[in-house]
């Protein structure tokens, strides 16, 4: 990986925490579920699903790794999500803990898979 390459992801991440940061200040937070950390997740991998889809194929690939790897890779948050399933645990939320987990990956995997066919198809009438 060259600097420029670096330099790009760097700027992306710096969006994508940023980002995250300021929606995590504007969604209500909740103790019985994690949802701050759901719906940030959710959006990541609808617009990691348009990163990847044919109309954007035309970004240079210092481009893609700025959003995709950067934008993001910083937005999302795999660590506070296995926080949040083991505090669920360790506080015997299980049915919570189940439900979480299962909603994340089975709604992040649909999201992305919508949001890439549908910029897909968006890219192919043009």
């Amino acid at each position: 990986m060259d600097i420029r390459t670096l330099s790009f992801i760097a700027i992306g991440g710096m969006a994508g925490a940023t980002s995250r940061w300021a929606l995590l200040e504007v969604l209500p937070d909740s103790s019985s579920w994690p949802w701050q950390i759901f719906i940030l997740n959710m959006v990541g991998s609808c617009i990691l699903g348009a990163i990847v889809s044919k109309p954007f194929q035309r970004l240079s690939p210092r481009a893609t790794s700025a959003l995709a790897t950067g934008l993001c890779g910083s937005f999302t948050t795999f660590s506070m999500f296995s926080f949040d399933i083991a505090e669920l645990l360790r506080n015997d939320q299980i049915s919570i803990a189940l439900t979480y987990l299962g909603s994340s990956i089975t709604g992040g995997l649909l999201l992305f898979l919508i949001s890439k066919s549908s910029f897909n198809r968006i890219g192919l009438s043009k």
